[in-house]
């Protein structure tokens, strides 16, 4: 493993962790509208899950010989809902490429192989959550009526 490379991009998903705490917060002051309560509970909880994450990232570099970084990424601010969706979808997908660049990184350090990969698996299926409520990932389905047989 390449220590140093390892704790470049850790601290490089930290900041994308940090500018989640920020810009999810910010979202759940800003979102109007019919479903306010719905998506602002939404946004409170993908913060949450940031610092989380954040701490888990923290705790890494330091077991790695490092400082964690104070530096949050670029925190995008809108008013508009689709955009605050576009925009999360853009910072969980963010964070998903630095896990994995991350694991090139690890080497043959097994735990933190694992915690990459758990990382890069909360983040891919984020990302799969926002594609759904963007509605850009689309289903074919074969009929439109299904007959279920008696057993």
């Amino acid at each position: 493993m390449k220590t140093e490379a390892a704790v470049k991009v850790l601290n490089r998903a930290l900041s994308v962790e940090y500018a989640g705490i920020i810009q999810y917060l910010q979202n759940a002051q800003l979102v109007q509208g019919l479903n306010r309560e719905l998506y602002e509970e939404l946004f409170k909880k993908l913060s949450q899950e940031c610092l989380t994450h954040a701490s888990k990232v923290g705790r890494w570099i330091v077991l790695l010989g490092s400082v964690p970084t104070v530096e949050p990424g670029a925190i995008k601010q809108t008013t508009d809902l689709n955009e605050m969706l576009r925009c999360a979808i853009e910072l969980e997908r963010e964070a998903y490429n630095t896990y994995v660049e991350a694991l090139k990184a690890a080497g043959e350090n097994p735990p933190l192989r694992f915690f990459l990969e758990e990382m890069a698996y909360d983040e891919f299926m984020q990302i799969d959550e926002f594609e759904r409520l963007l509605a850009t990932k689309t289903f074919n389905v074969p009929t439109k009526e299904i007959k279920l047989r008696p057993a």
